[in-house]
């Protein structure tokens, strides 16, 4: 009772009848159909219902795309390698409001591969999340060095397998293999 902030639940409408009456005013204004007459004035605002982010700071959750966020939306954040001449980086991504990983929700992942030698902090990672008006969630990386415009590797597009992929085991099975050894730090805006 306390989320809504009222002493009574509305039980006037069918909970069905709305779920149903919702999607097809949202096909409506997916679909682009002109009204000939303007007799139907809608405007659809969607938003993330939970924030999107990676697994960098240690065993932390950092949020990259925050909670209702409107879609389309589009976020970028750097990080940096955690040890010196770490060659990769492993980006997990998830989704949820939790600090700790084990309060998110698994997502995909990828590996980076190919960072050039230096000491921990020099290379920049680049993560950048994008969500199409189609809901669709793509996670670009790229590294660059200091001094340099273009990206070290191409960009990578991070895979988001769904749980019944059979995939989602993966990650976890990848950190547990490296550890800490290619985990990611993010940079302090100044």
């Amino acid at each position: 009772m306390s989320v809504c902030k009222k002493e009574e639940l509305y039980e006037g409408m069918n909970p069905l009848e709305a779920a149903v009456s919702g999607a097809a005013l949202q096909g409506y204004v997916a679909s682009g159909v002109h009204d000939p007459f303007e007799s139907m004035d809608v405007l659809s605002i969607q938003i993330t219902p939970l924030s999107i982010g990676i697994r960098a700071d240690g065993n932390n959750f950092v949020p990259i795309i925050p909670r209702n966020t409107t879609i389309p939306a589009q976020r970028e954040m750097l990080f940096t390698t955690s040890h010196d001449n770490q060659a990769e980086a492993l980006i997990i991504v998830y989704e949820g409001d939790g600090k700790k990983l084990e309060e998110n929700h698994l997502l995909g992942y990828c590996k980076i591969e190919g960072i050039p030698p230096a000491t921990k902090g020099v290379p920049q990672i680049r993560v950048m999340m994008d969500i199409d008006a189609s809901n669709v969630l793509r996670v670009l990386a790229a590294v660059l060095m200091p001094g340099s415009h273009l990206p070290i590797n191409p960009v990578l597009d991070v895979r988001m397998p769904t749980v019944d992929d059979g995939h989602a085991w993966c990650a976890e099975a990848l950190h547990r293999t490296y550890g800490t050894t290619q985990d990611l730090v993010s940079v302090k805006r100044i």
